[in-house]
């Protein structure tokens, strides 16, 4: 299974944006109703199907260890209206538009009832370095009348609780102008941004008070209860023809409880109004962008895409502190791969680079250099190697804090070696466009002796190929599963030569022409073991023979190791157009000819 982090920025960018389609059999449709958003510290999600706030996570990864996962503290959050008398929750109301602020990470929802429009804002700012949840709401009167008996609501239900709900044993205070909800998962501080009318917590459920048509009743402490809720109410009675009030709320947590670490990482954002929030986020989105470079000759849809391909990968980078900081994860919440994998890092690390985002790039590639990697080694259960000596890069993917990690089945862990080329042609990439050598330095160890040495060793001395692993589709170790997948064997000769590239430009000339003679080696035995000699069509791997189109083949014509416009090149594009072109959607291609079904699926 693969997954790439800017995946997920082709599926937000087009989810929302309306379908058409002149060739394809089923037309574009929206394919996720989430928007999430993140500092790089935690993770918040909309939900426009639900018409609300659905999450809010501690960690943008999975898990910090393997007995530690990140947390979801928000069971949801939103937004209600009263208007003439008539109270109304928004995650009842239709929701007119939805989607991103153009080039930004900021969620943009509007919605109405009885003649006040509300616009609301979801973000996460990056310049607070905690994780983070801030709504703004503007609230205009689009009515012909002076608002009467009117009011917005805003209605917080968390979960820092303990148990399986983590509701349990919740503690709601009102301190210094803001709610202090306190459990076994922490602190999360709700600030209300003007100071509200009424600020309501149980036992005194907001929820039910304003579905029942009234007003919050406020309390400064609920006790410690179970499934405990807040809420806050501002009154707009008075509301003019065209006159529009702004407010937020912000959301902050702290894992060891403590408000004064809450304050201290809310400092940059403190004392602001609600509409500066929402300026500065737009302004820090915009010296984002301002930094990064696009393609030349987009079409305006081409743009729009590539500029949430970027906001997707910005928010996908942890921020935290070292051993953390760094790392990209696949996907952001909600999506379940919320993991390190090195491969995928890859990917979105040449994005980095191409975009000109140095910065960032620079960072995803430290964490990789600087983890702790190196624990499969040796054995499998026949007693033979994995990796057979000490190397630098993760043979999966990574913990939050740094730590190699592999998934294992009945056929035992992936054990991968197709990252080890990616991450050298990652530092190829970023050398050549930065000129950082000093980065190469610093980190040469890991980079030529725990990486482009291992990459060698690995090598079989009767084929020429780098030995068997679970590779791309990570079909893991035992029980057949591991294989010569070109795939892994175009990463190496790729990784190999950048090695040779890297080593050439740091003085290290003896290097560099190991690394190329290993590359020739490599590519020698590409061309003699796995290009089916009937047709000349490239295999996914030696040991498949019969059904062995792999889409991920099309790397080693990509990467210059089979020439791209060669008759081993037009004959594999030829089986590719035949054997995996997707016609159920009348465009794309399926993974591979395996048959299952998320082989069937397309794939980008």
């Amino acid at each position: 299974m693969w997954r790439c982090a800017i995946l997920l920025a082709v599926t937000l960018g087009l989810a929302l944006a309306g379908s058409h389609s002149a060739r394809a059999e089923v037309a574009a449709h929206q394919s996720t109703s989430a928007l999430p958003f993140s500092n790089g510290f935690g993770a918040g999600i909309y939900d426009a199907s639900s018409h609300r706030v659905t999450g809010f996570r501690d960690h943008l990864y999975a898990r910090w260890d393997a007995s530690t996962p990140s947390h979801d503290l928000l069971y949801d959050f939103y937004f209600g209206l009263r208007a003439g008398g008539i109270n109304t929750w928004l995650s009842d109301r239709p929701v007119a538009e939805a989607g991103y602020d153009p080039r930004s990470g900021i969620v943009r929802v509007v919605q109405e009832h009885a003649g006040l429009r509300a616009t609301q804002y979801f973000f996460a700012p990056f310049s607070v370095n905690a994780p983070v949840l801030v709504a703004v709401v503007e609230v205009e009167n689009t009515s012909a009348a002076p608002m009467a008996d009117a009011a917005l609501f805003a209605i917080q239900n968390l979960h820092v609780g303990s148990g399986a709900e983590a509701t349990a044993g919740e503690h709601i205070t009102w301190q210094d102008g803001a709610y202090e909800e306190r459990g076994a998962l922490g602190l999360v501080v709700q600030v209300p941004v003007p100071a509200p009318a009424v600020f309501a917590a149980s036992p005194d459920n907001p929820w039910q008070a304003v579905n029942a048509g009234g007003h919050m009743t406020s309390r400064t402490d609920s006790g410690v209860t179970d499934d405990a809720v807040a809420g806050f109410e501002w009154d707009l009675s008075g509301l003019l023809p065209g006159e529009s009030k702004t407010f937020a709320v912000i959301l902050a947590h702290d894992a060891g409880g403590q408000r004064s670490a809450v304050n201290a990482a809310l400092s940059p954002v403190a004392e602001k109004s609600a509409s500066e929030l929402l300026a500065g986020a737009r302004a820090d989105w915009s010296q984002f962008f301002s930094r990064a470079q696009a393609p030349e000759g987009l079409s305006a849809g081409e743009a729009a895409v590539y500029d949430q391909q970027l906001a997707v990968l910005r928010m996908a980078q942890v921020r935290e502190p070292a051993p953390a900081r760094g790392q990209i994860v696949a996907s952001v919440p909600p999506g379940k791969w919320n993991i390190a994998w090195v491969r995928d890092q890859s990917y979105a690390t040449f994005a980095l680079i191409d975009a000109g985002l140095f910065a960032e790039a620079r960072d995803a590639l430290a964490f990789l250099l600087d983890g702790d990697a190196g624990h499969y080694v040796c054995c499998d259960a026949g007693g033979g190697p994995y990796v057979g000596r000490d190397y630098a890069i993760s043979v999966v993917r990574y913990f939050g804090n740094g730590v190699e990690e592999s998934d294992s089945n009945q056929n035992g862990p992936n054990v991968e070696f197709d990252g080890f080329g990616l991450t050298l042609m990652a530092l190829d990439a970023y050398l050549s466009r930065t000129g950082d050598s000093a980065f190469i330095d610093d980190h040469a160890g890991a980079i030529f002796g725990g990486t482009a040495d291992v990459l060698v060793s690995l090598i079989e001395p009767d084929t020429g190929l780098v030995r068997a692993d679970s590779s791309i589709w990570e079909t893991h170790w035992d029980g057949g599963g591991r294989r010569h997948h070109t795939f892994t064997q175009a990463t190496s000769v790729a990784g190999l030569w950048a090695a040779a590239r890297l080593a050439e430009k740091t003085g290290r000339t003896d290097d560099a022409a190991r690394y190329s003679a290993a590359a020739a080696t490599v590519a020698e035995a590409i061309a003699a073991h796995l290009v089916d000699p009937r047709n000349q069509v490239l295999r996914g791997s030696v040991e498949e023979t019969d059904l062995y189109l792999d889409a991920a083949a099309i790397e080693a014509f990509n990467w210059g190791v089979l020439a791209g416009d060669g008759d081993i090149a037009k004959a594999t594009l030829d089986a590719f157009r035949t054997s995996l072109w997707n016609p159920v959607t009348g465009h794309g291609y399926r993974r591979n000819d395996d048959g299952g079904e998320y082989d069937l699926r397309e794939w980008i």
